[in-house]
C-alpha cells in the first residue's frame, strides 16, 4: 500500500472524480481537443474506459488490448458506470493483487498494475476536466498513490515514447497533485 489509502480505494475515488466530470459533459464537448495529442474528449474517454476493460479482462486471465472501441457511444454516464463497476470488482476479488499481470506494454506485479489502472483514470479525468473547463483536481490521496508509483519508475523511456511529457519543475513543498502533474509533464 502507498499513500494514506489502499490502491483499490484510490481507484474508486478516481472513478468518483471521473463520474463528476463526465456528468457535466455536453455532447458538443466530446469533440473538444485535449492535451493528449490527437485525442479529443471522446477519444480520451474511450481510451480510459478501454484501459479499464483491459485491466478487468487481464485480471480474469484474458489477454486484452487497450482499445475497446467506442464505449462512450450515446451515453457516457452509463458507459462509465458499467465499465467502472466491472473494473472495481476485478480488483476486489480474493487474489486479485497476487501474482503478475501481462499487459500489451509489459508484465508487472498485480499491485503495480492496479496503480497504473488508478493513474489512467485519475490523470485522464484531470485531462478531460481541463479540456472542458471544469475544475481539474485529483483527490490528494489518489494523487499520492500515483505519484509514489511514478517516482519509482524510470521515466526516460516513457517520455521518449510520448506517454508522458518532459518533467516540469515543481517545488518539493507543492501539493502532491502539482508534483504529480509536473513529474508527468502536465501543467497544473
Amino acid at each position: 500500500m502507498t499513500g494514506s489509502i489502499d490502491e483499490t480505494t484510490a481507484l474508486e475515488r478516481a472513478y468518483e472524480d471521473l463520474g463528476r466530470v463526465v456528468a457535466e459533459l455536453s455532447a458538443d464537448e466530446l469533440a473538444l481537443p485535449t492535451a493528449c495529442p490527437g485525442w479529443d474528449v471522446r477519444a480520451l474517454l474511450n481510451h480510459t474506459l478501454g484501459a479499464a476493460v483491459m485491466f478487468t479482462l487481464v485480471n480474469s486471465g484474458v489477454a486484452a488490448e487497450e482499445d475497446a472501441g467506442d464505449l462512450v457511444a450515446d451515453d457516457a454516464i452509463a458507459a462509465l458506470a458499467q465499465t467502472s463497476a466491472a473494473n472495481l470488482a476485478a480488483w476486489r476479488h480474493e487474489g486479485a493483487r497476487e501474482g503478475e499481470r501481462t499487459y500489451p506494454w509489459g508484465t508487472f506485479p498485480a499491485g503495480v498494475g492496479l496503480c497504473i489502472n488508478v493513474s489512467e483514470v485519475a490523470l485522464h479525468s484531470w485531462d478531460i476536466a481541463t479540456a472542458t473547463g471544469q475544475e481539474a483536481r485529483i483527490d490528494p490521496d489518489v494523487a499520492r498513490v500515483v505519484y509514489d508509483l511514478y517516482c519509482q519508475i524510470p521515466m526516460d523511456d516513457l517520455r521518449a515514447k510520448g506517454v508522458f511529457g518532459a518533467e516540469i519543475g515543481v517545488p518539493a513543498s507543492a501539493p502532491v497533485q502539482a508534483r504529480l502533474l509536473g513529474l508527468l509533464g502536465r501543467k497544473a
